[in-house]
């Protein structure tokens, strides 16, 4: 621990310059504090295999265990000299840290190297050399003052029970540290504190950002190829038109302040206009009649990391893999929100749980949110559930900072994820005897509320409130077709809408960010996934969703879903639509290869 401590000043002070702004000691007291989990992980790899040869030597001594833990400390010396050295060095080409990705630079050595001179190269072994023997001289000294000093006696039987006995308890706190106590494991952006991304990469440790990234398999561009690269390009462009006007007019102003509210599950099944229960999402149906509701809109997959991408980067989500884990690729994503701060647009993202779930809040500051809100921001004496601050607190959050945002000339953009729709659906809210049914009742209750305080507030005039699902709900115990799975209600509310209106054309969730922009008059070029479904170039109208290594697409003829593993349709056998999917797939993996 001492020793990954240590190397965290190294790196910060070496690649300051990268850092365009003014970097004081709190900035690095917390990303100490921040990275310290990050650092006790890293510990807790590098002390298992000591530990494993150590205990299997006191159950047999059939070696030295002197010898072989000095050959295990060399290896591990050298590694974590490689490793922190090979980070520090590289992160001012880079500017990410150390991942799998160096693996591949690494199958040609002529071509690493070709940019860098022979003494950058040179110094860069001494400096390796230099941490491997520092770590090895701290290691194996410790290795030899307790082998050394201790008597080893053959073991009663009770001497051998507590002596395994404490060893498995050893490596139960092992995985405890690696894992984490929450409800999701670990992931490095546990790290992140800072809108500034050198100061979470300072705290990131970069043998857990390896080792964590050696488990997300990355080779996109080989996968889903089933057609010529350039007949596959003619067919995505017919499909995914990034030009076009808008035909329908759905705002009275080119600049409203804009809120999406990303609803944690929200399914048509609980929305009586779009053929739903109607006694769940009582609000929803009320508020659909003021403003405009979209009647077939597409979740885009099945999981709230994916659905994020979905909507706030126009990306589709993937069946093999989520973007969202690679942090070196996020920032070269399309972002909604950093498009609208070219706009001088203030942006936030707000949300009453945990950011570094699904490297949620990492994905927010790469998008282009300037400004972090989540359950810490919170005081101790907000009402909980098991992912965070109910909604009913967040909502009356979200209503003051938004009144107070409109007392000044200034636009803004936020991106607020609900959470007491999920499971274990504990809500301080009793209407409806299903749980399910009444926590989604629960949150309407609450997006109510807000919405008719909202219209009696300066706010409501030029403000323009987008409601959607982050992906559908599938309960097992109702059976449920992933057709009806997808749809999601889509509605926008608020001032800046010039006329109630409902709206039947097919839209993905993928097509918010460009059906926004067109009717703010800004280009969506970059947003190749995304189609203003509003425009005189939407031609050919459709819904991609995927889920595990599968997919769906829903036209005006049919709907087809489609099994990648076993490459059978599972329902609606549509030889152009299979195509259609593949298509997509096809380009959508080489985009990200790419990126």
């Amino acid at each position: 621990m001492f020793f990954l401590l240590v190397q965290k000043p190294v790196f910060f002070l070496y690649n300051r310059a990268t850092c365009n702004v003014r970097v004081g000691m709190k900035d690095m007291w917390h990303f100490y504090r921040h990275g310290f989990r990050t650092d006790m992980i890293s510990s807790a790899y590098l002390t298992v295999l000591p530990f494993l040869a150590s205990w299997i030597y006191a159950n047999v001594r059939c070696f030295n265990i002197v010898d072989v833990l000095l050959i295990i400390c060399l290896l591990l010396s050298v590694s974590v000299a490689l490793i922190v050295v090979s980070d520090t060095a590289l992160y001012k080409f880079w500017r990410y840290k150390l991942d799998s990705s160096v693996f591949r630079y690494l199958r040609s050595l002529k071509g690493a190297f070709a940019s860098v001179s022979a003494a950058y190269i040179a110094v860069a072994i001494i400096a390796v050399i230099t941490m491997a023997a520092i770590y090895f001289f701290i290691t194996y000294s410790a290795v030899r003052l307790v082998w050394f000093s201790s008597t080893v006696e053959s073991m009663t039987i009770a001497g051998f029970v507590v002596c395994n006995l404490t060893a498995v308890m050893c490596l139960g706190v092992f995985f405890l540290i690696v894992r984490g106590t929450g409800i999701r494991p670990n992931n490095p952006s546990i790290a992140y504190f800072s809108r500034i991304p050198f100061l979470n990469h300072s705290a990131v440790n970069p043998m857990y950002n390896l080792v964590y990234s050696l488990s997300e398999k990355d080779d996109y561009g080989s996968q889903f190829q089933s057609m010529p690269k350039e007949e596959c390009e003619v067919k995505f462009q017919q499909l995914y038109p990034t030009h076009g006007k808008p035909k329908v007019r759905l705002l009275n102003t080119d600049r409203p302040n804009i809120l999406l509210v990303v609803w944690e599950s929200l399914s048509a099944r609980f929305v009586g206009s779009l053929g739903g229960d109607g006694n769940v999402c009582r609000n929803i149906d009320r508020l659909s009649k003021e403003g405009v509701l979209f009647t077939h809109c597409d979740a885009g997959s099945f999981r709230t990391d994916r659905g994020l991408v979905c909507l706030l980067s126009g990306v589709l989500g993937q069946p093999t893999m989520s973007v969202i884990n690679y942090a070196r690729k996020l920032p070269q994503l399309p972002g909604l929100p950093r498009r609208l701060r070219k706009e001088d647009y203030e942006t936030m993202a707000v949300h009453g749980g945990d950011l570094s779930i699904m490297h949620k809040g990492e994905y927010y500051l790469a998008s282009g949110h300037s400004k972090l809100i989540s359950q810490k921001d919170m005081p101790a004496s907000a009402p909980k559930c098991k992912w965070g601050v109910q909604d009913s607190y967040m909502f009356d959050w979200l209503l003051d900072d938004i009144i107070e945002k409109s007392e000044k000339d200034t636009h803004w953009f936020t991106t607020f994820q609900t959470l007491s729709s999920h499971e274990p659906f504990d809500v301080p809210y009793h209407l409806l005897a299903n749980p399910v049914d009444n926590a989604f009742a629960f949150t309407d209750e609450c997006f109510g509320r807000f919405i008719d305080k909202l219209k009696a507030s300066p706010a409501w005039d030029n403000l323009l409130v987008i409601c959607v699902g982050d992906h559908g709900f599938n309960e097992s115990s109702v059976p449920q077709s992933r057709s009806d799975y997808e749809h999601i209600p889509l509605l926008l509310l608020g001032g800046a809408v010039a006329k109630p209106m409902t709206i039947h054309t097919p839209i993905g969730q993928t097509d918010l960010a460009a059906t926004l922009l067109g009717q703010m008059g800004l280009p969506h070029d970059d947003f190749i996934f995304s189609r203003d479904i509003l425009a005189d170039t939407y031609a050919a109208p459709f819904t991609f969703h995927s889920y595990n290594n599968g997919f769906a697409v829903r036209d005006e003829r049919g709907y087809t879903d489609y099994d990648n593993v076993a490459q059978a349709a599972v329902s609606g056998d549509d030889p152009e639509r299979i195509e259609m999917g593949k298509v997509i797939l096809q380009k959508l993996y080489s985009y990200l290869d790419k990126l």
